[in-house]
């Protein structure tokens, strides 16, 4: 849940950095907008949670929430306003078993660990990008407690800039996760291997037009095996088993008779049987000829 603040926000047309830009026409795309600082304790500005208590001191009430210890969602790299109303059971923040208290302010100074358990006055909170999934709120005892889910944020990017250069072995790990599929409208360029852990198959690359691999080479390995090399010239190092031309049989040990409508033999053969050997048939022909005296 972004901040709302009361503020105006100026920008000269053509401002933008990594997840903010104003356009022409003033329109404003942001990931989040967050006012911090002493502005942000202000009292006029609108909190984005109020805790209080029940009748009998027992449980919180969130506003927006609901009764008895709702859980509540906040989102990283957001930061938060929680006005306290006088409560008799302060509220702490915990990862597990260990306080939480990263981002953390209290209007009246305090930061850290030193802002739990206030009972009233308005806290601030960062949620850190770092945060984990899901935090707790409760009192120090922990007879009182509620449940803080931690999402990543939603919005729209103008650029995206991801300094970090951690490699990718997996789709669970590297610089970005996408969990989801991608759409990517324009062209893509990647300055390392592609790896592709899934099954690939041909309507998983396709075209309108023309699907062009340019390389120096283009090598077809099977199961880490090289079973080809394409280049300039042509198919490289590849084996032709099992295969047949006009449901002709070739490349067998012993090939079976083929009919072709039309064929050039460039190179001798080495045997005379065959009735494809046009250098046995052309002397052949010519022995007779001079035999016969044709």
């Amino acid at each position: 849940m972004p901040t709302v603040t009361n503020k105006a926000l100026e920008s000269q047309y053509g401002f933008k950095s990594t997840g903010f830009a104003v356009d022409a026409a003033g329109n404003i795309t942001a990931r989040t907008l967050v006012q911090t600082g002493a502005s942000a304790i202000d009292p006029e500005t609108p909190a984005n949670f109020t805790i209080t208590e029940n009748a009998e001191n027992t449980a919180y009430t969130i506003t927006p929430g609901g009764n008895n210890n709702p859980t509540i969602t906040l989102s990283r790299a957001s930061t938060y306003i929680i006005d306290l109303t006088s409560l008799t059971n302060g509220i702490y923040f915990y990862n597990v078993d260990s306080q939480y208290s990263t981002g953390l302010s209290h209007n009246d100074g305090t930061t850290g660990t030193a802002a739990q358990g206030k009972t009233s006055g308005r806290l601030v909170w960062a949620i850190a990008g770092t945060a984990p999934d899901t935090l707790t709120y409760r009192n120090l005892s922990g007879t009182i407690s509620g449940t803080i889910s931690i999402t990543n944020p939603v919005g729209q990017f103008t650029t995206v800039l991801v300094n970090s250069t951690d490699a990718s072995t997996a789709s669970t790990n590297g610089a970005l996760i996408v969990s989801g599929g991608a759409g990517i409208a324009l062209n893509s360029n990647f300055g390392a291997n592609v790896g592709i852990l899934g099954t690939l198959t041909v309507p998983n690359i396709y075209n309108d037009g023309t699907l062009s691999l340019d390389g120096t080479s283009i090598v077809l390995k099977i199961a880490g095996t090289t079973v080809g090399t394409l280049t300039s010239t042509g198919m490289a190092g590849m084996a032709i088993n099992n295969s047949s031309i006009n449901n002709s049989v070739i490349g067998g040990t012993t090939p079976t008779s083929a009919s072709f409508t039309s064929v050039t033999i460039a190179n001798s053969p080495t045997t005379n049987t065959s009735g494809a050997n046009k250098k046995y048939v052309d002397d052949t022909a010519t022995a007779l000829s001079i035999a016969l005296g044709i």
